[in-house]
């Protein structure tokens, strides 16, 4: 095996990525920063200035490139993009992304939302910072389009009513979860058409419930958005935060290539 790798031809970071995703060997093990509002810091700016201008967005992105020397990159780490284009208000902070203070669904009844275009809230300034960055970057680097997933998506749109929901009104979850993975998918194509290498389905919010309500509610809807990216042409990565141990093996099962975590599971 060691004499193997070391004829393994060197890769391109872009390369080195995709193979991993496809289960083929690698000359080293890929490195993928999340990086998010983060990379403001990097070039001096707050979240807010961040987030908001694609100029900012482009040339944070670059240089985190520049310092971490990595396989790939997201093109921005913000999982309310989706809510705030669907009406719900934001609050901003300095540091961190902006949180979801005010639920669409509170005002509007879910039959009322219609799928955001790519003239909505802040679409706009992401996908034009994919097209700039892929066309900057894409050839070395596997570009990340980030989603929020259809759980936390319907969390931003509901609100923690949705866990009573699970018990009382089943049928309105599967409902909000319907529309949610729609919005999710169609993000993603967008960012398809614009070049992205990889999805990331960011859903952090699996990790908060049991796994009877993961095999009923989430993997479903998981499972065909997960299923549509691939029809892309392109890689689907789930990532979840928090301690997702319980519900990691169902993960596994929606027909992901991969799953990004974070220190909350022992390995």
């Amino acid at each position: 095996m060691t004499e193997q790798k070391n004829n393994i031809t060197a890769m391109t970071g872009k390369e080195r990525v995709l193979r991993a995703l496809s289960f083929q060997e690698t000359d080293r093990i890929p490195w993928v920063p999340y990086a998010g509002v983060q990379t403001a810091n990097l070039i001096g700016l707050t979240a807010e200035e961040y987030l908001k201008d694609p100029d900012n967005l482009v040339a944070g992105i670059a240089k985190a490139a520049e310092l971490y020397h990595p396989d790939g990159l997201p093109v921005c780490f913000d999982i309310q993009i989706e809510a705030e284009a669907l009406g719900c208000k934001v609050k901003w902070a300095e540091k961190n992304p902006p949180s979801v203070h005010h639920h669409i669904l509170d005002d509007v009844a879910l039959e009322d939302l219609v799928l955001p275009t790519e003239k909505d809230g802040r679409y706009p300034v992401v996908l034009e910072a994919a097209e700039r960055i892929v066309s900057a970057l894409g050839d070395q680097l596997a570009i990340y389009g980030l989603v929020c997933g259809p759980f936390t998506l319907a969390l931003h749109l509901q609100g923690t009513g949705i866990f009573a929901d699970m018990n009382r009104s089943p049928e309105k979850v599967d409902a909000l979860m319907a529309f949610t993975s729609k919005v999710s998918m169609d993000l993603a194509r967008m960012y398809k058409e614009r070049g992205v290498d990889v999805i990331a389905v960011v859903d952090p919010m699996v990790s908060q419930i049991s796994p009877r309500f993961f095999k009923k509610f989430i993997t479903p809807h998981m499972t065909r958005v997960n299923d549509y990216v691939k029809t892309l042409g392109v890689k689907v990565v789930t990532f979840v935060c928090g301690d997702v141990t319980k519900n990691f093996e169902l993960l596994c099962q929606t027909n992901t290539d991969g799953i990004a975590f974070d220190e909350n599971v022992d390995l």
